[in-house]
């Protein structure tokens, strides 16, 4: 929900003050304080997932519990390696459909981080760009879609190994 309200302020900031980079500065930290908190929150969840996943299937993992943190911060490995260990968590969490939520949520951060850079280098305001916000708020949503679907699907881990415990019991 974080990831929401944090792009909410961001689309607001952007469709209010459009690229007047005056206003844009002097209003963005509170999107910046949002984003960070934002950040912080998914991390964590993240990592939580991971260590999950390995209690739940402790082969098959192509990173360990700490890449989940780390490798969203080193250029170029950040372009791929958090997808893959989003798709090892949730084929570990016993899943069941498609990835196309993971893989939709990966290819809308990537165009939202390619965007911004992009923005930032060809304007010559530095503020928000229309177009990167409305890929924001694409990415947000299907962020949101991805953390709900990769949580049930753990709660469901969960709940069937506490069910199959109290059978033997």
């Amino acid at each position: 929900m974080l990831i929401l309200v944090s792009t909410l302020v961001q689309v607001v900031l952007a469709l209010t003050f459009g690229t007047k980079p005056k206003l844009y500065a002097e209003t963005s930290s509170l999107a910046g304080v949002g984003l960070i908190g934002a950040v912080a929150v998914f991390l964590c969840w993240f990592w939580r997932c991971r260590l999950n996943a390995e209690v739940f299937a402790p082969a098959g993992h192509r990173h360990s519990a700490r890449a989940a943190i780390w490798t969203w911060f080193i250029p170029v490995v950040m372009w791929w390696a958090p997808r893959r260990i989003t798709l090892d968590i949730w084929r570990a969490s016993g899943a069941a459909g498609s990835v196309w939520v993971i893989n939709a949520w990966w290819v809308a951060w990537l165009a939202n981080s390619l965007g911004v850079v992009v923005f930032n280098v060809t304007s010559q305001a530095r503020g928000n760009s229309p177009y990167v916000a409305a890929v924001h708020i694409i990415a947000a949503v299907l962020a949101v879609l991805m953390i709900r679907q990769v949580t049930a699907a753990q709660d469901g881990k969960v709940r069937e190994a506490a069910t199959q415990s109290a059978q033997r019991s």
